[in-house]
């Protein structure tokens, strides 16, 4: 499952975490998230106040170890999110989703009935 982290940087923390981050390696960064967790991308904001990452689990518990270590100096929200497929999967099963083809049908009906309707000059 896909989840976005979003975290920010209190003015009193940020050195000290930058401190933290900067002294890591790419190592240090497959240890930080641990063995369940793929990084898909991290970006920062550019005034280093905070940033975004994508990263792909299945293991909650290791999510929510892996934000734990960073929570002490960070706020963090994590939501749970779905791909483009995914979503148009689960709209397309709830019952007032309608299709290009049932909304052609529709209209097409709709313009016959209309059509039925007008009266007829003779």
């Amino acid at each position: 499952m896909l989840f976005l982290i979003s975290w920010s940087i209190s003015s009193d923390n940020r050195v000290p975490c930058w401190n933290v981050f900067g002294n890591m390696t790419p190592a240090d960064d497959l240890k930080d998230a641990g063995e369940h967790i793929n990084i898909v991308g991290r970006w920062h904001h550019l005034s280093g106040d905070g940033g975004v990452c994508i990263c792909e689990t299945d293991n909650v518990s290791a999510l929510n170890s892996f934000m734990l270590n960073w929570s002490p100096i960070c706020d963090i929200k994590v939501s749970p999110m779905v791909d483009d497929a995914m979503a148009r999967a689960s709209i397309q099963t709830k019952p007032y989703f309608m299709s290009k083809s049932a909304a052609a049908e529709s209209a097409d009906a709709g313009a016959a009935e209309k059509a039925e309707e007008a009266p007829v000059d003779v």
